[in-house]
C-alpha cells in the first residue's frame, strides 16, 4: 500500500479541538494553567492538522472553529514530560512545543527521515523510531530526542529483525512499540513486504532487544503461539502493569492491514527483568469470538481495549479499522488476570481508528470514538465496565490527548 493511499485512508480522522473562549490566533486560554493539549485533525479534503487547549474532555464541544494552533503538514504526536511534539509527515519537519500559563508555544523544531513509533523515555527524552516505505531498505532508524533543545541528540540505523517470505523475498520489520528495562530497549514488531504491505509470515510474535543508551542489537525473542504484535498506525501495542509486567497485544486482523491470519489473537506476557515470553501465559481473544486492535492498562489487571469481531473481521475490507464510514471497532474490558473479556455496550461501533489514543485519568479511560455519524469523547468505567459520553466532537477524532 502506497503512503498516499495510507495518508488518504487517515485523512477522514479529522479531529476537530478547542476551547471556545480561546483566543483566535493561538487557540490557548492563559486563564487556565491546567488543561489538555489535544491533536485534531479536520474534516473534509484536504485537511488541516491543529494542536489545541480545552479545559474539559467530559462535556461540552471540541471545535476549532476560529481557535487553535495550525500545524503544518499531517501529523503524528509525542510527548516527553512538559513537550509536546507535532512530526509533520508532509514536511518531515517536528515541531516541539510547551505550555506555559496556559499559552501554547513552540520550542523548536528540526528536520527528521522517518518517525513512526513514539515512546516518552523520561522528562527529556523521547524515543522515533522510523521504518522504511516500499521496500528497498530495510533499516529501522532508532532516534533519541531531547526535549530541552528540539533535537535528535543520537540515531542508530538497524533492520531490527532479518526475515524472509517463502519465495525468498526480504522482509521489512515494522516497529509497533518499544520500552526500556534495566538498560535496555525492547522494541516489538511485525513483518511486512514493504513494497506491498502484504504479510506472508504471521504465526510468529517477535521482541528485538537492543542495549540503552548504546542502541547495540543483542537478541530477538519469540512465541509461536500467536501472530506478531501491534499493526500500522495501531499504537500502543504492549502495556505494563503496576509490577513492571509487559503484556502484549498480538492483532491479527483483516480490518489492521493483516493480509491473512494464521495464529489466533491474543496476548502474551514478558515479566519484569526477563527477556523471554512468559510460557506459562495466554490469554486467547480470539477465543472469545474477537480480535485485539490496541488498548490501555487501566489499573488493578485492567485493560480498555479497541477490539474487532472475528465475524465481522474476517469479512471486512482491508484497513477497515481505520475508516468512519463503515464502523467495525468495539470498546471492551479485559481482565488479564482472570482471563475474562466484556464488550462495553454503551460504546457504538466506531472506526477511523488510526493511532487514536487513550487517556488514563482518575481511574477511567477517555477515548474518542465516530460511530460514522457523530464523533464524541467517551469516558470508560472499567471496575463498572460502562462509559459515558464526554465532549462532543466537531470532527471525526481526536489524535492525541496530553494533559498538562
Amino acid at each position: 500500500m502506497s503512503r498516499l493511499n495510507k495518508l488518504g485512508m487517515a485523512a477522514f480522522a479529522a479531529c476537530i479541538l478547542l476551547l471556545a473562549g480561546c483566543k483566535k490566533d493561538t487557540g490557548n486560554n492563559p486563564d487556565s494553567p491546567t488543561g489538555y493539549l489535544v491533536g485534531y485533525r479536520t474534516a473534509g479534503t484536504p485537511t488541516a492538522d491543529y494542536f489545541v487547549n480545552t479545559s474539559s474532555l467530559d462535556s461540552g464541544v471540541i471545535s476549532a472553529t476560529g481557535n487553535g494552533v495550525e500545524l503544518q503538514g499531517w501529523n503524528y504526536y509525542g510527548k516527553s514530560g512538559n513537550t509536546f511534539f507535532a512530526i509533520d509527515y508532509t514536511n518531515n519537519i517536528c515541531k516541539g512545543f510547551e505550555v506555559q500559563n496556559g499559552v501554547l508555544t513552540e520550542k523548536g523544531q528540526f528536520v527528521f527521515e522517518r518517525m513512526d513509533c513514539m515512546t516518552e523515555i523520561d522528562e527529556n527524552t523521547m524515543l522515533a523510531i522510523g521504518a522504511p516505505w516500499g521496500g528497498g531498505s530495510y533499516d529501522c532508524k532508532i532516534q533519541l530526542v531531547n526535549s530541552s533543545d528540539i533535537s535528535i541528540q543520537q540515531s542508530a540505523a538497524t533492520p531490527i529483525y532479518v526475515s524472509f517470505d517463502t519465495a525468498g523475498t526480504q522482509l521489512n520489520a515494522w516497529p509497533t512499540h518499544a520500552y526500556i528495562e534495566n538498560g535496555k530497549l525492547f522494541i516489538a514488531f511485525y513483518t511486512l513486504v514493504g513494497s506491498t504491505w502484504d504479510t506472508p509470515n504471521t504465526d510468529t510474535a517477535y521482541v528485538s532487544v537492543y542495549s540503552y543508551p548504546g542502541l547495540q542489537y543483542q537478541r530477538t525473542f519469540k512465541d509461536t503461539r500467536t501472530g506478531p504484535i501491534g499493526y500500522y498506525g495501531g499504537s500502543p501495542a504492549m502495556i505494563t502493569d503496576e509490577a513492571g509486567n509487559h503484556y502484549s497485544f498480538s492483532t491479527s486482523s483483516k480490518a489492521a492491514g493483516f493480509t491473512q491470519t494464521t495464529k489466533p489473537s491474543g496476548i502474551l506476557k514478558v515479566n519484569r527483568g526477563e527477556e523471554q515470553f512468559d510460557p506459562s501465559y495466554f490469554f486467547d481473544i480470539e477465543a472469545l469470538g474477537y480480535r485485539i486492535l490496541t488498548g490501555t492498562y487501566a489499573g488493578n489487571g485492567k485493560v480498555v481495549a479497541r477490539v474487532v469481531s472475528t465475524t465481522v473481521d474476517n469479512t471486512a475490507p482491508a484497513w477497515a479499522a481505520f475508516s468512519v464510514t463503515a464502523p467495525v471497532c468495539n470498546i471492551a474490558v479485559l481482565d488479564l488476570n482472570s482471563k475474562s473479556f466484556n464488550i462495553v455496550s454503551s460504546v457504538p461501533l466506531h472506526g477511523g481508528q488510526y493511532q487514536t489514543p487513550f487517556l488514563l485519568q482518575s481511574g477511567k479511560v477517555y477515548t474518542s470514538v465516530n460511530d460514522g455519524t457523530e464523533a464524541y469523547v467517551y469516558i470508560v468505567d472499567p471496575s463498572a465496565g460502562t462509559a459515558v459520553k464526554g465532549a462532543r466532537i466537531e470532527g471525526s477524532e481526536l489524535q492525541s490527548f496530553f494533559k498538562y
